[in-house]
């Protein structure tokens, strides 16, 4: 009887938190593009030069041209000009084969690297001859998108 009384607030605790309603549920949209819209850049690294050791970002300027007949991203990447946040012993590490990308996707949209490309929001090489990413939307929708880094300017 006893273990009977310890699972009763378990079991009406389930029944309060379970909802019923399966009708009068508004139909959500499903979104049907798989289209990149947007492609930034960023350097990370580790400053040591405190008592701790704090990781700092430096956002990299960058020039796109998106063309959504072909699918692709074409871009001039420019590291920005040394200051006090972001020395020139820094700015000489920063090349293409160590800085982070990110890429803003139409509404409900995924993505996933093809290949040897690398993975966005991690440190990758982008210094690769071809860089394609496959974009899904939220209705299965599949486009296959080629990043081609048009320059890099430092």
């Amino acid at each position: 009887m006893n273990k009977l009384i310890k699972y009763i607030p378990i079991i009406v605790l389930g029944l309060l938190l379970t909802s019923c309603l399966t009708s009068d549920l508004d139909e959500l949209p499903t979104f049907e593009n798989a289209d990149i819209i947007d492609f930034r850049f960023e350097y990370r690294w580790i400053d040591n030069s405190s008592e701790f050791s704090k990781l700092k970002v430096q956002s990299l300027n960058r020039t796109i041209t998106i063309d959504t007949i072909s699918n692709t991203v074409n871009c001039t990447i420019t590291v920005p000009a040394s200051d006090d946040d972001f020395p020139d012993s820094v700015r000489a590490d920063v090349t293409l084969s160590n800085i982070v990308g990110f890429a803003d996707l139409t509404t409900a949209a995924s993505m996933k690297p093809i290949g040897n490309a690398p993975v966005l929001g991690k440190v990758g090489d982008f210094s690769l001859s071809t860089i394609q990413y496959e974009v899904t939307a939220a209705n299965n929708t599949v486009k296959v998108w080629s990043l081609i880094i048009d320059d890099f300017v430092k």
